[in-house]
């Protein structure tokens, strides 16, 4: 969760958010899981209010590389 909340912006209000709220807001969502021979896909539903900050987050816990 410390992982997590540093990949927040600080422009974010949630950047200062509490563990509980972090983790209502950006990781409690359903989500469906397809695992294929080679890689895995997540799909995840239309409707996500903090899309955007849920793709930040990931994209900045994501290593580089391949």
């Amino acid at each position: 969760m410390h992982g997590v909340r540093a990949a927040i912006p600080q422009t974010s209000p949630l950047a200062n958010g509490e563990f509980a709220t972090i983790r209502e807001r950006l990781i409690k969502i359903g989500a469906r899981v397809v695992e294929h021979i080679a890689r895995i896909r997540v799909q995840l539903p239309t409707s996500r209010p903090e899309w955007v900050l849920f793709r930040t987050v990931a994209l900045r816990l994501m290593p580089s590389g391949p």
